[in-house]
């Protein structure tokens, strides 16, 4: 009875390890850094607001460990209507991740791109 019981534990225990690994291992690739290619894009939300965001996918040919966009926009200010543009970044975050970011209300889009490291 003896020698069952402790089959039995160390079966169990070797599940319980096993299944703790995997849930390890696989979390492990979506920070890792690979080759990617990584592009970004824009549009306009329904309040006529731009938007960009930036994603990267597998198989390109550059070295990425995170990625973040960067959009610039246009906005009109004072009495005299003089052109004023603001840079604005979204999060740094892995390559299996999207990284978003808006003007506000009032603004043009001017350019956007994304950055890595």
């Amino acid at each position: 009875m003896m020698r069952w019981g402790s089959k039995a534990a160390a079966g169990a225990l070797a599940v319980m390890l096993g299944a703790g690994g995997t849930g390890l291992i696989t979390a492990a690739p979506a920070q890792a850094a690979g080759k990617y290619t990584c592009k970004a894009y824009a549009d306009m939300d329904r309040a006529g607001r731009p938007n960009a965001y930036s994603v990267c996918s597998g198989g390109g040919s550059k070295t990425v460990s995170q990625h973040r966009v960067e959009i610039k926009c246009d906005q009109l200010q004072g009495a005299r209507e003089h052109m004023v543009t603001y840079t604005m970044h979204g999060p740094w975050v892995g390559p299996g991740q999207k990284s978003t970011v808006q003007c506000g209300f009032k603004n043009f889009l001017r350019g956007f791109s994304v950055q890595t490291k």
